[in-house]
């Protein structure tokens, strides 16, 4: 029901009740006080000027309480632009209106090419004004038909009912682009900024809301890869793409609801004391027709769907359940570490969910380790450290996977409860010949002996690597030079074997 139906039904409710009121109460209290039935009747009237002008004024209160409210659930709180789940409801009804209509539309997703420079040269406030910016932009640019929205982060949306392509596009894209690209940032002026622009076309690239925003963010993804600062159009090639995405989608529910899904262990070392100090849970998909997919290939799709929720607790589940059959956790194991994702904290009932998949664990929570990137620790900064903070108060400890490759890391490590960094793997891969790979790597074991975290290097597949890392001070490792990721039945016979190793004299 609308604000305007739900505060009416208030109003009309309040003068029934004030009808009984008057009609009963005040007409028997005052024959009773009075025998003179002019009194009586001034007082009805009375009761009914009172009545009605209290339903005006809560008709007009509620009304207003309600639409801000509406407004609130339907609009991004920062830029008051539609949220994305409006802006497909809105899109939807401007689609049916256009096939009745016979007319054309047009739906343009637009991303801020170097954004998260201000996070990391300024501040997040300075990145809010700057958004903010943005959507000034897209309303003076737009006509008042258009459909405006902030998906998250720097993504926003344009919808254009009954658009001619390209004349009526593309000069309003330009116009948009161009305009980013002299904005600039108090604080850091010599930021420079451009934004990529992906562009879908009803009816020829689809007829549903979903369906042209995830082809125009396919033409995104497009212009981000091969040229930014530009705009491209969906094409048949892109649309053989989205019909595989839905494909691999709607497989990827099957697998989760049909438990197809497995996790494997990739042990973590240090070399120097000879001794596993801890494994990494990876997730694995065995597709029943297209065999082993990658994870590259459906982890990005179950953060965009919000599966990858359903998987977190899958593989939480499972890895506890198979260490503690298999009797390797607190014994052989004292550390299991966990990928999660920012999409994991975006719910209210986010603590609880880690606190519900951790309940099994026999013993204490400090053998539990979560990896959080740091760019998705960037989306969702506040949500994010409160759920932490909780869970670091249990013992749960806290890893910054992939460090160095995200905008900010120094304020990443300053705002949450962080116990530990892991080298990204694309520095260590050419650490022998990069100069600037290696200078970075030893600012980072640097950085971290002084904040007193532990540091793991990923991806170490050579000696050259691992001698290098070794004296830089780096300690512990992980990649296919020690141990590939392996089942639990595997796990259990590399552990045994290597407790013979070092057995043996």
């Amino acid at each position: 029901m609308s604000p305007r139906r739900t505060a009416a039904a208030i109003a009309f409710l309040y003068l029934f009740l004030g009808y009984i009121w008057i009609s009963f109460s005040d007409r028997f209290v005052f024959t009773l006080a009075a025998e003179s039935a002019y009194l009586t009747q001034l007082q009805t009237y009375k009761g009914w000027a009172y009545v009605t002008v209290t339903a005006l004024l809560l008709y007009v209160l509620a009304h207003r309480a309600l639409q801000r409210e509406r407004n609130l659930s339907e609009r991004d709180g920062l830029t008051l632009l539609l949220n994305r789940h409006m802006f497909e409801r809105e899109l939807d009804s401007e689609l049916a209106y256009a096939k009745n209509k016979d007319h054309n539309l047009t739906v343009i997703i637009l991303n801020i090419d170097g954004f998260k420079q201000i996070n990391s040269h300024v501040n997040l406030e300075a990145g809010d004004r700057f958004l903010v910016q943005i959507a000034d932009i897209m309303r003076d640019s737009c006509h008042q038909q258009a459909l405006l929205a902030r998906f998250g982060g720097d993504e926003f949306a344009i919808a254009l009912p009954d658009s001619r392509w390209p004349d009526a596009v593309v000069p309003l894209i330009q116009q948009i682009q161009r305009r980013i690209q002299h904005l600039h940032v108090a604080e850091a002026p010599r930021l420079n900024f451009s934004s990529s622009a992906g562009i879908s076309l009803y009816p020829r690239d689809g007829s549903t809301a979903n369906t042209l925003i995830d082809a125009a963010t396919l033409a995104l993804d497009e212009a981000k890869n091969t040229d930014r600062g530009s705009f491209k159009l969906f094409n048949a090639e892109l649309s053989q793409i989205v019909s595989s995405r839905a494909q691999l989608l709607l497989d990827l529910k099957e697998a989760v609801e049909q438990k197809q899904l497995t996790v494997v262990y990739q042990p973590q070392f240090c070399v120097q004391k000879n001794i596993m100090t801890g494994v990494e849970v990876l997730v694995r998909w065995h597709h029943p027709k297209k065999g082993m997919i990658p994870p590259s290939d459906f982890i990005p799709l179950a953060e965009e769907s919000g599966l990858i929720c359903a998987i977190t607790d899958f593989v939480m589940h499972q890895a506890i359940h198979e260490l503690t059959t298999h009797e390797l956790l607190y014994r052989d194991i004292k550390r299991v570490s966990f990928n999660v994702s920012a999409a994991d904290f975006n719910h209210s009932e986010s603590c609880e969910r880690f606190i519900a998949n951790l309940s099994s664990l026999p013993g204490d929570w400090s053998v539990i380790e979560l990896e959080l990137t740091e760019s998705a620790a960037l989306l969702n900064l506040e949500g994010i450290k409160n759920v932490l903070d909780v869970l670091r108060q249990r013992g749960v400890q806290v890893s910054l996977d992939d460090f160095g490759t995200g905008y900010s890391s120094l304020n990443t490590l300053r705002l949450l409860p962080i116990q530990e960094v892991k080298i990204d793997q694309s520095f260590v891969k050419d650490i022998i010949k990069n100069k600037q790979d290696a200078k970075l790597v030893r600012t980072i074991l640097a950085m971290a002996q002084a904040l007193h975290l532990r540091v793991v290097a990923e991806g170490v597949e050579t000696h050259a690597q691992a001698n290098y890392l070794m004296s830089a001070g780096c300690e512990e490792f992980q990649g296919y030079l020690y141990a590939r990721p392996m089942s639990i039945e595997h796990l259990v016979t590399f552990i045994r074997n290597l407790k013979q190793q070092r057995a043996q004299p």
